[in-house]
């Protein structure tokens, strides 16, 4: 069936294409309208927990080189935070969703989530046509394609075929059991004139599948009360939206058959029941490590576009182990490093302190290692902790890389990315007359010229002389990451400094990354942060009074020590607001 055909037996019964509002907080109304675009300008707010925020928390302030600074501690306030009903998945979502659903990671050779819009969570009539293209093609490429199976079983022709795929797979990709009402609206496109052959109706339903808003937006639409002394007027989601909620948090998909199988059978009510699913789930690392991984990405700001990651090159004369290859090298080690530390029974700490690394020919010379023993696959190694000190992600090659200048190292960006994101000390915005500002002199060491730059702006120096001194510690590593013992400018390195690592709390001195990687480990500042990360990151969003209560539990147990990252997770499955919403104006 061409394009233009296909397209218009998905737009039976579609609505003018004028935006539509489905996102309000108090609409308990279904829109399942067969390709009646979802969103509008309504309900565009922050996602319930589960739906993964990925993007980065609004900021308290701009930091170094524009950069918003994490946003300060709240104030508890218990109680159930009002969100959106209807959240819009997201693009990573939509995309682990297909791949489950119909095993389809790539339309025309492009991965399916670069092929969609922004993450904003409308819908404007550009949005939808993008949604509505690449919807018909993952249509036509499943029933063109060797992954039929996964959404049709039957010949399309035979009696009742269209129906029960209707049913079966719209269980899965609505979340729930679809109405008589939507089964019948969907057997619709049986009956459209000029008729379609089989293949080509039930192509269509695939179609009308993959645009309805009931599959791109998380509806949590059930009106049972239950009341707590924080929210009396509270509502309980439904075993399927709570089954939906764990399947978003952890994997960033659908339920699978066992999450499905206890929701239908109510075994998703009490806290107890939901931490056994959660549990199972977490155990999948196939699955959650990804989402651990995407996380903690998220939190190290990669996936902030104002950040440095991975976006400068370096001085090939200078640094000829540096290659474009070794930049992917780098990023792809990370995401193993924070997934590994999850799944060793790692905490807070270990992210800090670990020296387990993966290397692979295009990275492993920046740990001291012969490329020539790997191949283009990671392998995981542990570095030796007295030769080659690598304690946590920030001693890895991918942050040194990107943390650095050109031709050398840059302590300024790395200190202050210690300061700004680990620690919440505040850090001004340069001035962009000084910061191009270059001095001219003999300087033996690449932290005396930074030291005598910024002493020259007095406004500068009072800021500098703190979050300085933590890149100071880190000029042991070339501006590519490698180890160095001596300055490239000619001197001996001096690594030995004085530095707070925030307010109220008393100077230490640090002479090396291992001791100011453990002191930021036990930092009450950095915990909190991490756990405000987390937070907003599971529920999609913006730190408030009510998910304070929440940041403020997981602090608690951060600081108590041997906290695994893993019980951390089950434990955001463990508040009011997982299992409950409460009604309001967003």
């Amino acid at each position: 069936m061409k394009e233009k055909r296909l397209r218009s037996l998905v737009a039976l019964g579609v609505l003018p294409m004028a935006l539509v509002a489905c996102g309000s907080a108090t609409n308990d109304k279904p829109n399942n309208q067969i390709g009646n675009p979802p969103g509008g300008t309504a309900g565009n707010g922050p996602g319930p927990i589960g739906a993964g925020g990925g993007t980065t928390v609004p900021g308290g302030g701009a930091g170094v080189g524009g950069i918003d600074t994490p946003p300060p501690a709240g104030v508890c306030k218990p109680g159930i935070p009002v969100t959106t009903q209807i959240p819009m998945m997201l693009n990573r979502q939509y995309a682990s969703v297909v791949r489950d659903l119909l095993g389809v990671t790539d339309v025309g050779g492009a991965p399916v989530a670069d092929l969609l819009v922004g993450d904003a969570n409308q819908m404007t009539n550009a949005a939808w046509k993008v949604y509505q293209d690449v919807g018909a093609k993952i249509a036509n490429q499943v029933m063109n394609g060797g992954n039929k199976s996964k959404f049709i079983t039957c010949q399309p022709s035979a009696a009742d075929c269209l129906q029960t795929t209707i049913k079966t797979f719209g269980k899965k990709a609505f979340r729930r059991a679809l109405t008589d009402e939507e089964v019948a609206a969907f057997m619709t496109l049986n009956s459209a004139t000029p008729a379609g052959t089989p293949d080509q109706v039930a192509e269509a339903i695939l179609n009308a599948f993959l645009v309805s808003p009931s599959f791109l937006l998380i509806p949590e639409l059930n009106d049972t009360p239950e009341a707590t002394a924080e929210a009396p007027d509270a509502v309980k989601l439904s075993p399927q939206e709570v089954a939906t909620r764990l399947s978003f948090l952890l994997w960033g998909s659908i339920p699978d058959d066992a999450l499905n199988a206890a929701a239908d059978a109510n075994q998703l009510s009490t806290r107890a029941q939901i931490l056994d699913q959660a549990t199972r789930m977490i155990q999948d690392r196939g699955r959650t490590g990804a989402f651990i991984a995407t996380f903690h990405d998220d939190w190290a700001q990669m996936n902030n576009s104002s950040a440095h990651w991975f976006k400068g090159k370096h001085d090939v004369t200078k640094y000829p182990d540096y290659t474009d290859a070794s930049a992917v090298a780098n990023k792809k080690e990370l995401d193993a490093f924070f997934e590994e530390v999850a799944y060793s029974g790692g905490s807070f700490k270990e992210l800090l302190t670990s020296n387990v690394a993966f290397v692979n020919k295009d990275n492993a010379v920046y740990y001291g290692e012969d490329p020539a023993k790997y191949g283009a696959e990671l392998t995981k190694i542990t570095l030796n902790s007295t030769t080659n000190p690598r304690p946590g992600f920030m001693t890895r090659a991918g942050f040194l890389s990107s943390y650095a200048g050109y031709a050398q190292t840059s302590p300024i960006l790395r200190g202050s990315y210690i300061a700004i994101w680990l620690l919440s000390i505040p850090v001004p915005a340069p001035d962009p007359s000084f910061a191009m500002t270059k001095i001219d002199g003999t300087y033996t060491t690449e932290r005396a010229y930074i030291e005598a730059l910024t002493q020259m702006n007095q406004p500068c120096k009072g800021c500098h002389e703190n979050f300085n001194s933590f890149g100071f510690v880190m000029e042991n590593y070339d501006a590519v990451g490698k180890w160095q013992t001596k300055d490239p400018r000619g001197g001996d390195l001096n690594t030995k400094v004085t530095a707070s690592l925030g307010k109220d709390q008393p100077a230490k001195e640090f002479s090396n990354p291992t001791d100011l990687m453990n002191a930021i480990a036990d930092a009450p500042n950095a915990k909190e942060l991490y756990a405000q990360a987390w937070v907003s990151f599971a529920t999609g969003r913006a730190p408030n009074g009510n998910d304070q209560c929440t940041v403020d539990a997981l602090k608690g147990k951060l600081i108590a020590g041997n906290y695994p990252i893993l019980t951390l997770l089950g434990d955001l499955t463990q508040t009011d607001a997982f299992r409950l919403r409460v009604r309001g104006a967003l």
